[in-house]
């Protein structure tokens, strides 16, 4: 349980968190653009499961 609690505090997954709160909030408010907001969401998810999946596979060597 304290493995998986300290793995939620890396210093990527809370600006990936950050990242998707922040611009969920200005969509919200109308000040960006939802296309814009979906592909900067999207590339920064796409990136963080990229990575972790290439982590992993490397620790499982």
């Amino acid at each position: 349980m304290k493995s998986k609690l300290s793995a939620l505090i890396e210093v990527r997954k809370i600006i990936a968190f950050i990242i998707v709160l922040l611009f969920t909030v200005l969509s919200l408010k109308d000040v960006l653009d939802t296309d814009f907001i979906q592909n900067v969401i999207l590339t920064v998810i796409a990136f963080y499961f990229a990575k972790s999946t290439a982590l992993d596979k490397s620790g499982d060597k």
